[in-house]
């Protein structure tokens, strides 16, 4: 894997952004089509009597009120490339409440020893320098549309760059009821566009221009920058600052947000500085043991250190171990793990930097200085004290398992990601002896600013492979068997979202018609089996594949007694990473690895049976 081959556009192929007005629009699906779909999923869940009442609550809907709401969306549809998107951001991120952090944002380790890198404290300032240098390098590629647009593995589809609009310059302001989205990011041929670089650490933000001449300042100029920056403030007094707020519940955050900008004009000023700034470090003094610790504490760290709405930001722990953290409503994973993949592939080929190379410019960074008052003051205090109740909910478990990864799989015939998926139903339905309703991301970035589409991953056939599995008189070559159909179930369902067929999307935009134009909301959403199958956002795995390489990002669950689980496949291991809450009295990151190891050991050992029983 190169970073020329993955990253870089020939000279001659037309700009990143070009091709995204050509995508499709996204289909809607026929309303009788999604609503089949949704029942066919609801199998697992219910019993006789409980099926027939929601076959009768869906032919309701199907010939009611969703008839209408479905009228209504085929009218938006017709006038708008996307009719998911706006609904999307507004309903399932920016009207929630709760604090960005640990519960609404996206968290990374970046294994940067993987390729080389020493993590330690005396290398700590330095390769947070080379980092940064990489990601003005990533910022002037797309910025200069030089950025080679995401494909499907062989090629042969091209998905929509829209999202990388937000990877930079971009940030989520809270509202009151709602939050928004702000973008300052151009392209060149688009205009002047910010390219201030801020770091926040214990509580106070510093910002400089990154951007000399029009290139990139070298690794040296920032790690002049950041030494300055590091003795400032381990070295000066100074009062905790703004930077907590951002960690707070959002319609306090919008307040004090409003109250800090009418205090004064260059708080207001500062605000615009920040929040249109291109780059985000923060540097913190917390030294993780591990990756799992390297995870906890890149969710939820200083947040003195944190200015959460930014779009995407780097985290430098004092030992020399690094976190990305994005915020899910500018983006989706796939942006974030294309951007850490450039870095760590950039630090694996270029040189080292040397250090004994004095910079050519030294900058002094400049630091933002809000006027702060006695409101303000109480405030940090109380958000300080608030965050740290919540900050220690979730648990998150790293981990590399080792014995055999997509190798084997593929040998088997067996598409790696819904292999994975099968062992997470085998290893939920041993430790709680039952089915997990199971939310898995499926792109949807071929279509126009298309984002995501959920796939149900536990179908009637996991159901019936479950129940031939626990079985004490079932062979080896049946348990393979339905092992086999049930993954190829999720392989059908992948597809099927991928080109437009889910439903979940679908049915999400019917509540928000009703609820956007304040009618009530149809009896189909309080079905019992709309919540225990997952819908409403009450899916028990909340999972997701992050494709082939060592990053590995996270979530926390969607409910109190779920799990996100977050994984990628190399050849021969299966990096994986759970979350569970702290809270729930039925769930635990760590037991749920255990089963998940055992699973994947299990089904080997079933696979390679059935095919000696058939020599």
């Amino acid at each position: 894997m190169s970073r020329e081959k993955f990253y870089f556009l020939p000279e001659d192929a037309p700009p990143t952004f070009s091709r995204d007005e050509s995508l499709g629009k996204l289909p809607l699906p026929k309303l009788e089509e999604s609503l089949e779909r949704y029942y066919r999923n609801l199998l697992p869940f219910g019993d006789k009597d409980e099926l027939e009442n929601s076959r009768k609550t869906i032919d309701e809907f199907k010939n009611g009120i969703g008839k209408k709401l479905h009228k209504m969306l085929e009218d938006k549809a017709s006038k708008e490339r996307n009719w998911v998107e706006r609904y999307w951001e507004d309903f399932a991120y920016h009207e929630l409440r709760f604090p960005l952090s640990p519960f609404c944002i996206m968290a990374q380790p970046l294994i940067v020893e993987s390729v080389g890198v020493e993590e330690s404290r005396s290398n700590r300032l330095k390769a947070s320098a080379v980092i940064a240098y990489h990601s003005g390098k990533f910022w002037e590629l797309i910025r200069k549309e030089r950025l080679r647009p995401p494909t499907n593995p062989d090629g042969s589809v091209t998905f929509s760059s829209n999202l990388y609009r937000r990877l930079y310059n971009t940030c989520r302001v809270p509202g009151e009821t709602m939050d928004r989205v702000d973008e300052y990011f151009k392209t060149e041929s688009e205009g002047e566009c910010p390219s201030i670089a801020i770091v926040v650490s214990k509580g106070r933000v510093f910002y400089f221009d990154f951007i000399v001449n029009g290139s990139t300042i070298s690794p040296q100029e920032f790690l002049y920058i950041f030494s300055l920056i590091r003795d400032r403030v381990d070295n000066e007094d100074s009062e905790k600052g703004i930077p907590i707020l951002t960690g707070d519940e959002r319609t306090s955050w919008a307040k004090n947000r409003n109250y800090l900008k009418e205090l004064s004009k260059d708080n207001e000023e500062y605000l615009k500085i920040i929040e249109s700034a291109a780059m985000t470090f923060c540097m913190e003094d917390e030294e993780p043991v591990n990756y799992s610790d390297t995870s906890y504490y890149t969710l939820c760290g200083d947040y003195h250190s944190r200015w959460l709405d930014k779009a995407s930001s780097m985290i430098s722990f004092r030992n020399g171990k690094f976190g990305c953290i994005g915020e899910h409503s500018a983006y989706d994973g796939t942006i974030s793990i294309a951007f850490s993949t450039y870095i760590l592939l950039s630090l694996m080929e270029e040189p080292e930097p040397d250090w004994t190379e004095d910079p050519k410019l030294k900058i002094i960074p400049k630091e933002a200085t809000f006027q702060l008052d006695d409101k303000l003051r109480s405030e940090i205090v109380r958000v300080e004290q608030f965050l740290d109740g919540i900050k220690t909910s979730i648990t998150v478990v790293c981990h590399q398992y080792e014995k055999y990864g997509k190798k084997f799989m593929k040998e088997q015939k067996i598409h790696p990601d819904c292999y994975v998926q099968m062992a997470l139903q085998l290893a939920y339905y041993k430790m709680h002896g039952k089915l997990a309703p199971t939310y898995e991301t499926a792109t949807m970035r071929v279509y126009y600013h298309g984002r995501t589409e959920t796939v149900r991953s536990c179908s009637i056939e996991v159901k019936d492979w479950l129940d031939k599995w626990f079985d004490d008189k079932s062979t080896s070559a049946e348990n393979s068997k339905f092992f086999r159909e049930a993954a190829n179930s999720q392989h059908r369902l992948m597809n099927e979202a991928r080109t437009g067929k889910g439903f979940d999307r679908h049915l999400f935009a019917l509540w928000c018609l009703a609820y956007e134009n304040k009618m009530e909301i149809p009896q189909f959403y309080s079905d019992p089996l709309y919540s225990k199958s997952g819908g409403g956002g009450n899916f028990v795995l909340s999972t997701s594949t992050l494709g082939y390489t060592i990053n590995v990002g996270f979530v926390a669950p969607m409910v109190l007694d779920g799990y996100g689980v977050f994984y990628s496949m190399l050849d021969d291991s299966v990096w994986i990473i759970i979350t569970a809450y702290r809270d729930s009295e039925v769930t635990s990151a760590k037991k749920f690895l255990d089963a998940f190891e055992s699973s994947m050991q299990e089904i080997k050992d079933v696979l390679e049976n059935a095919s000696q029983s058939k020599l």
